[in-house]
């Protein structure tokens, strides 16, 4: 393990952003080598994805806000990234070496990571007395618990109820509440210093009810209501689309890396929207190809766009995105597309979900290798917006 002076342990988000590009690069390989990742390659694929990507940006983007939450106290230090970083890679080795260690051994490695995020986000909420942040906490918890359902399940030792569904709308809740703050803030900033005659419009009233409507479909394909569950997941998506129509972002093209944030975004009420339609209608379109358009599109999008921000150069007041994080989120979100457009492509063309995959990993590929002078760059401050330029934190 590299030492504690590394430039690797100065911000969490340093690592942990890392870590989410290594676990996103090789999740579709189950379509590109069918079988060669273990006995059961679709749960691999599934846990990959959600518990790892997911779980490292999820834990990337925490850290990374809450000194803004709580002042200089929440910043964790050298020694606790590394610990976080390091719990996260033995995360890792749950599932392949689940039938080989006890069962106590592989919930410990699989869930001590979310644990130990969990603990440090609730002490410092505490201490600092924020509150109203204290949700943040519930959701680790969710994740913790779909982890440990889909552990249980798979090593046979209990059959309990694993619904990958409620974990990708987990993340779907969790990117309406983050996303749906923080690019609106974004883009309001940058409009008051480019053209301040454009005003964005954020209706608070909407996104509430998306909210409400995401939280009671998951509710109700859980119990499996999906005629229910269908119809709220479609009105989620239409809140959340109009929505967007009031944040200015034909504008954005102007400015890529707010651009990317804005893309990014457009999967959620599109994955919603498609992910109910599914549920009313799996004649015309499959819920697995549905499905994508919030984990490909939604998730692996807004992660890329989020973390490619801390490897931005800046100029003044505006963050340069770079022609290879540009594309490597072009090829992401093209990915995306195509994986979602599967159940259309003529059957004797060439297998879309293969080209689909390989998509997704070039363009994983590309970002790890556009993300490297973050980790030895200096700090900049704040990490996520270009409001500000100094060198360090």
């Amino acid at each position: 393990m590299l030492p504690l002076s590394h430039p690797l342990w100065r911000a969490a988000h340093l690592p942990l952003f890392l870590c989410a590009g290594l676990a996103a690069l090789p999740a579709p390989a189950v379509w590109l080598w069918p079988g060669g990742l273990g006995a059961d390659p679709l749960r691999w694929h599934l846990h990959e994805l959600l518990f790892g990507m997911g779980g490292a940006a999820v834990g990337g983007y925490l850290l990374t806000a809450l000194p803004s939450w709580t002042g200089a106290a929440g910043r964790v230090g050298p020694q606790g990234v590394r610990a976080l970083t390091l719990l996260w890679l033995l995360a890792r080795l749950a599932l392949p070496l689940a039938e080989s260690l006890p069962f106590g051994l592989v919930l410990t490695l699989a869930l001590a990571y979310f644990a130990a995020l969990g603990l440090i986000l609730t002490r410092k909420l505490i201490a600092a007395r924020v509150w109203r942040r204290l949700w943040l906490v519930g959701a680790l918890v969710g994740l913790a618990l779909g982890d440990a359902v889909l552990l249980v399940n798979t090593l046979g030792w209990r059959d309990m109820v694993f619904d990958p569904l409620a974990m990708v709308l987990l993340f779907a809740v969790l990117i309406s509440i983050i996303g749906g703050s923080a690019i609106p803030a974004f883009t309001r900033s940058w409009l008051q210093t480019t053209a301040p005659g454009r005003n964005l419009h954020d209706n608070r009233l909407l996104s509430s009810g998306a909210l409400i409507a995401t939280v009671l479909g998951g509710g109700m394909a859980l119990v499996g209501q999906t005629t229910a569950a269908g119809t709220w997941l479609v009105l989620a998506g239409v809140l959340h689309g109009l929505r967007l129509i009031g944040w200015q972002t034909l504008h954005t093209r102007h400015y890529p890396a707010l651009l990317m944030l804005h893309l990014a975004w457009l999967w959620l009420p599109v994955g919603l929207i498609l992910m109910g339609t599914a549920m009313l209608r799996p004649q015309a379109l499959p819920l697995a190809a549905a499905t994508h358009g919030l984990t490909m599109g939604a998730m692996g999008s807004m992660i890329l766009a989020i973390a490619g921000r801390a490897a931005m150069a800046r100029q003044g007041g505006r963050l340069i995105a770079g022609r290879g994080l540009v594309v490597a989120f072009a090829v992401v979100w093209l990915a995306a597309l195509l994986r979602v457009l599967t159940p259309f492509v003529p059957q004797n063309w060439p297998d879309p979900v293969v080209a689909s995959a390989a998509l997704w990993m070039l363009g994983w590929c590309i970002f790890l290798w556009a993300y490297r002078p973050a980790l030895h760059d200096p700090l900049p401050f704040p990490i996520l917006s270009a409001q500000r330029s100094e060198a360090t934190v």
